[in-house]
């Protein structure tokens, strides 16, 4: 009696259909070029607005990193393009892989960035200063309404040293003051009110 004894499968990977790889790659290219052009239309509506209250430097990463996830985002869709359009199996199989790559580096970059502006902590909100003229010429800086019957100006630290800037706490009496302004920087203006006699 003998015994047919069939050879042991090797190993080898299967060589892919072209019509297999094919229907992978128009896959690819329309499903990339679906996803590309809602995160663009959803960065065009949406706009810096998550971003516009972190600080520069935030602001500048997070730009280069959506920059580098869309054209990696771009090439995967241009890789896809190629394979649905190749026609030898092997290198369209090559392209799509590669375009997969492509494809997660690129929504990587995205993702982490949108989560990054998501939890990156707010920029510092200027100071409120206040540019008071009174009886005895102009003062500014950061305003509170105590003790009563006097507005209370503190220096800010941020400000530089000039004529109008507060030294030091200072009381200015409610009854003496002719205006107050708010402004971004405590900078003299062109002219100054003269002092009451």
């Amino acid at each position: 009696m003998t015994e047919d004894r069939t050879a042991p499968d090797s190993h080898t990977d299967p060589v892919p259909s072209p019509d297999g790889v094919h229907a992978q790659a128009v896959a690819w290219r329309n499903g990339l070029t679906a996803v590309s052009a809602l995160l663009a239309a959803a960065l065009v509506i949406r706009g810096p607005g998550d971003l516009a209250d972190q600080h520069w430097t935030v602001r500048l990463l997070a730009g280069a990193l959506l920059l580098a996830g869309f054209a990696l985002l771009v090439r995967a869709v241009l890789l896809a393009v190629a394979a649905a359009a190749a026609p030898p199996a092997g290198s369209a199989a090559r392209s799509v892989a590669t375009a997969r790559r492509f494809a997660v580096a690129g929504l990587g970059l995205v993702g982490i960035t949108v989560l990054g502006g998501w939890l990156a902590p707010a920029a510092a909100a200027p100071a409120n200063l206040i540019q008071l003229t009174y009886d005895h010429g102009i003062i500014c800086g950061l305003v509170t309404l105590e003790p009563d019957g006097y507005v209370t100006v503190l220096p800010d630290p941020g400000q530089p040293a000039n004529r109008i800037t507060a030294k030091a706490r200072t009381l200015v009496p409610i009854s003496s003051i002719h205006g107050m302004t708010e402004v971004g920087v405590c900078e003299p203006p062109a002219t100054l009110p003269t002092p009451a006699p």
